[in-house]
């Protein structure tokens, strides 16, 4: 069991979160309960899944909650080329979030490789 504050990639996901919270706050009205709702749970589930799996008492549970987490960042990506297609999102708040995303997926996979061995 560890701290999960101490991870530089649980911090990376907490701000990508709270980023996520600032971009969708504008979007319309009718999307309360939509796409903005769906990118903001899965954007919290992402640094939700590190902390939790922190708590695992092994490796291997930790790694099912890292791989949790990747795949709710691709998710995530996903839904944001869905905003910018349906222009809720600037080109350039899009190519600047997507990169947080990328930089998140990525560091992500490195703690699941330091995992696996």
């Amino acid at each position: 069991m560890q701290d999960f504050r101490k991870l530089l990639v649980w911090q990376k996901a907490h701000q990508l979160a709270l980023r996520t919270y600032q971009i969708t706050n504008d979007f319309p009205r009718d999307e309360v309960f939509g796409l903005r709702q769906m990118m903001r749970k899965t954007a919290i589930d992402i640094p939700g899944y590190i902390a939790e799996g922190c708590g695992k008492s092994n490796d291997a549970e930790f790694q099912r909650s890292v791989n949790a987490a990747i795949s709710l960042s691709t998710k995530l990506e996903y839904y944001a080329i869905m905003a910018l297609d349906l222009t809720f999102l600037e080109s350039d708040v899009h190519a600047a979030y997507e990169q947080e995303i990328i930089e998140v997926r990525r560091m992500l996979g490195g703690l699941n490789r330091r995992l696996e061995s």
